[in-house]
């Protein structure tokens, strides 16, 4: 009977045991979430309070007086759609180019033998260690050239250029999973390279692409220092420039910038929610193979 109340007390222990591992890990999960997203909270608490309440100090943590006049005014005293509208079409136009190249270059990397591949993957995956600032005024005297200062291309095709190494090692990474046998099985039916990568290979690798086009596209979204050289009309101007312009000489409305870096974060927010499942096993692909 002593030996079945040690065995009882002892899987008791290891029960505790393993409920006290996953409360704490539950509670550190929890932690990291709410630091994580506290600058957001912390965003839309702000836009919440009027103008006085904004710049109290000491701080309140809890609006005493909500309104929604931050928003109006966000809406109201800058083109604020218009803003959004310009960084959406440049997100789109540099998702959809690195999409394309990343999965050509990509398969090409994966599937393809020739001499040569590792210094070629070792060059795109130091190219996008080049800081961005280094390449600022070439870059501007050559849109200046060619035209494209205040104008869409002009953003989109560097953001493309920079993203791109990205684009490729996701794609690569991902194609190295797939089996032989499905190209091997498009090809006997008579199908080229380029019609085995648009007909069969590309239509099961959503997960690569969602992921690669995610990260591309809150790329351009954020950017800010090319925008503002590049962009210097105001119909033309991106979001994170617009909200930049909020804030005057001497006063810093910081309710109305609160208000506006809420709604530009709303886009990204629900990209992420709509896609998460995609990004998450695109981002893991490619890890079960050297």
């Amino acid at each position: 009977m002593s030996t079945e109340r040690r065995t009882h007390y002892g899987l008791g222990d290891i029960e505790i045991g393993e409920t006290g591992k996953k409360i704490g890990f539950y509670i550190a999960i929890s932690l990291l979430v709410l630091i994580s997203f506290f600058p957001i909270i912390w965003m839309f608490i702000t836009s919440l309070k009027p103008p006085t309440e904004a710049v109290r100090f000491p701080v309140t943590y809890i609006p005493e007086t909500i309104t929604l006049q931050n928003y109006r005014t966000a809406l109201e005293q800058r083109p604020f759609g218009r803003y959004l509208f310009n960084s959406f079409v440049v997100a789109s136009g540099t998702a959809i180019i690195d999409v394309f190249l990343g999965a050509l270059a990509g398969y090409a990397l994966s599937r393809l033998r020739f001499r040569f591949k590792l210094p070629v993957l070792l060059i795109i995956l130091f190219s996008a260690m080049l800081p961005f600032i280094s390449r600022l005024i070439p870059l501007f005297r050559l849109a200046r050239e060619l035209m494209l200062l205040n104008d869409y291309l002009g953003l989109i095709l560097p953001y493309a250029a920079f993203q791109l190494p990205f684009a490729v090692w996701i794609m690569q990474a991902y194609f190295k999973e797939l089996p032989d046998s499905i190209e091997e099985a498009g090809l006997m039916d008579g199908l080229t390279r380029l019609g085995v990568l648009f007909r069969i290979i590309l239509p099961i690798s959503a997960p690569a692409m969602a992921t690669a086009a995610i990260i591309v596209f809150i790329y351009a979204w954020n950017e800010f220092l090319f925008a503002l050289t590049f962009m210097t009309e105001e119909q033309m101007k991106t979001i994170t420039v617009g909200i930049a312009l909020y804030g005057g000489q001497y006063s810093f409305p910081w309710g109305t910038i609160s208000a506006a870096v809420v709604m530009s974060v709303i886009p990204l927010l629900l990209f992420m929610l709509i896609f998460q499942r995609k990004v998450v096993e695109g981002l893991t692909a490619g890890f079960g193979k050297a």
